[in-house]
């Protein structure tokens, strides 16, 4: 039985390009040159735990 992986976007500030993230593993698997979000992959929001800081 296969697991679905659990990857998001988010956008980086500095550069305004979206960036992959895989959750399980908590590393950058891919970056994004041209503009725009990654099509398919769900883009991260804010958690009410980030929102505290």
């Amino acid at each position: 039985m296969s697991k679905k992986k659990d990857i998001v976007q988010v956008r980086n500030p500095k550069s305004g390009h979206y960036v992959k993230i895989d959750r399980d593993e908590g590393k950058i698997i891919g970056h994004k040159k041209s503009e725009g979000p990654y099509k398919d992959v769900p883009i991260a929001r804010k958690s009410a735990g980030d929102m505290n800081k």
